[in-house]
């Protein structure tokens, strides 16, 4: 989604690119002797980086689809870039109402992945950005929606589709059709398989598959290729701590440095679209969320796929709102020369900087697991810490309820500790744009809880960490709301059995199912619950 250069141009980088590549494996230097040696020449080194970039977007393409968003009112919105090719996506008004109309003109329009079913049931699934289907239709719910979605796949076909989740944090969505498709044709929608970011190095060559401005309306996704440029990027500086009660709505979990930078030309419209590497595996998801705030423009951005990227795509096919770890310390980045004045000995420090624990919030998963207010916290999970950006970006990956390893340094005369900490839940400052279908757990007694921190409007000012879980829904006419309870209220203990996670609530409530329940609030009231209505 970002500024291109002309056809030309893009055509003669990639011939120099790979006439370069052909001459560097043709100079008989010491690391190609080996290849000079056995008599290859430019032109067949050419041939072969071709041959290998035809392969792999032939064996992606009719996994990437075009998608239209299309407002079900005439909607006049500001335009973002000058409209190429005649192409008005903000004019609000359809030439032809059919998207399979050759005439058609969605008002809005990006790109999306067709991904492996993670729950087994072999349904269609698109994987695309949060910010590109915001306001579209949602499985279940009959409610009209200010916008349909369609999806545009191989052969000039398509359907219209709904959003089973989104999750505004990572900007992901999944989505599926909203009416049964014919066997054969669900047949050869074909999934795409996911690489990993695990091996992906800076210089790579990658290649972008997507739908710059609508084109690929017809099926046939356009490619271009480039390199990684580089790893851990931000599309906008924090301005806002983390415990800080004033985070912005805008806030991600990209903000912290997550992002994979690529040179490849990516236009408006190639928002969700698919980054390959040479065999032709998804290793990222493009976006635009850096080109929106005015970045330069010929620098891409993708989502990347790890195991991080792997977990919150599956709660999302699974209908389930993706929930981010938390650790409940106020990090901070200081100097090496700062932190030898605090310990004695002959402890070298070789890092410049180190990240220390200067606040531990009590009850909080690191106070419960040992941690110290001045712990010097080197590393997580193995990933070692350069700042506190960093370890916010990998303890929100691990997501909630989940168990870390944190190795610390600690005392005057430092020594070295590894602690495992399981996490709390990240709250949620954007609880509206999370789109859900399915839930966790079911409802008890007419109510659903969730870690303490679970949404930012539930957390105390200044923050503190209750020793409790949260009331996020109580059912009308339930035994819940017959006994006063209502959303926002704290649990701290069931029948005298503490609870601080809903996994130990909803364990303890299993146990409770036929008889009458007392609960304790976190202010001390007591609240007795009703059995349900047979």
């Amino acid at each position: 989604m970002f500024g291109a250069p002309s056809t030309n141009f893009a055509q003669s980088h990639a011939l120099f690119t790979i006439s370069l590549l052909a001459g560097l494996l043709w100079f008989p230097t010491e690391t190609n002797h080996a290849l000079y040696a056995q008599g290859l020449d430019a032109r067949a080194v050419a041939f072969a980086v071709e041959k290998q970039l035809i392969n792999a977007i032939e064996k992606a393409e009719k996994s990437v689809v075009a998608i239209s968003k299309i407002k079900t009112r005439r909607q006049r919105i500001p335009s973002r870039i000058p409209a190429p090719f005649g192409l008005d996506p903000d004019q609000g008004l359809n030439t032809s109402q059919d998207p399979q109309n050759l005439n058609f003109i969605p008002n809005d329009f990006g790109s999306g992945v067709l991904i492996p079913d993670p729950t087994k049931q072999n349904r269609v699934l698109i994987l695309t950005n949060y910010h590109l289907t915001q306001g579209g239709p949602v499985a279940g719910q009959k409610a009209n929606s200010e916008n349909h979605i369609y999806v545009h796949t191989a052969n000039q076909q398509g359907f219209y589709a709904e959003i089973l989740a989104a999750d505004p944090r990572s900007d992901l969505c999944v989505l599926s059709p909203i009416q049964k498709l014919p066997r054969t044709y669900a047949q050869s929608l074909l999934p795409i398989k996911y690489a990993s970011t695990e091996t992906v190095r800076k210089g790579q060559f990658v290649i972008a598959l997507g739908n710059p401005y609508a084109i690929a309306r017809d099926g046939s996704p356009s490619a271009s290729w480039g390199i990684v440029s580089n790893f851990h990027r931000f599309p906008i500086p924090v301005k806002k701590h983390f415990l800080n009660q004033e985070l912005a709505k805008e806030e991600t979990l990209h903000h912290f440095g997550t992002l994979l930078q690529v040179d490849t030309h990516l236009d408006l419209g190639t928002s969700g679209g698919a980054l390959l590497n040479l065999d032709g595996n998804l290793i990222g998801v493009t976006t635009a969320l850096a080109a929106l705030e005015g970045y330069e423009k010929s620098t891409g951005y993708a989502i990347p796929i790890n195991k991080a990227t792997l977990r919150i795509i599956n709660s999302l096919a699974a209908g389930l709102e993706a929930e981010y770890g938390f650790l409940g310390i106020e990090p901070k980045r200081i100097e090496r020369n700062q932190a030898k004045q605090r310990f004695v000995g002959n402890f070298i420090l070789q890092d410049p900087y180190y990240v220390e624990a200067r606040n531990v919030e009590k009850y909080s998963p690191a106070q419960l697991a040992g941690m110290l207010p001045q712990d010097l916290i080197l590393s997580i999970n193995g990933h070692k810490l350069t700042n506190e950006l960093d370890l916010m970006r990998e303890v929100g990956k691990a997501g909630a309820g989940n168990e870390v390893k944190i190795q610390i340094l600690r005392g005057k005369k430092l020594r070295e500790l590894t602690l495992t900490i399981k996490l709390g839940k990240w709250p949620v400052v954007d609880d509206e744009g999370i789109v859900q279908t399915q839930f966790r757990h079911p409802l008890w007694r007419g109510m659903r809880v969730d870690f303490p921190t679970a949404r930012k409007k539930y957390t105390f000012l200044p923050f503190s960490y209750p020793p409790a879980v949260v009331i996020t829904h109580v059912e009308p006419g339930s035994p819940a709301q017959q006994a006063g309870l209502i959303e926002g209220n704290f649990i701290r203990q069931i029948n005298n059995q503490m609870v601080q996670t809903p996994e130990a609530f909803y364990e303890e409530a299993k146990k409770l199912n036929s008889s009458q329940v007392i609960l304790q609030l976190l202010d001390d009231r007591e609240v007795i619950l009703p059995l349900p209505d047979k």
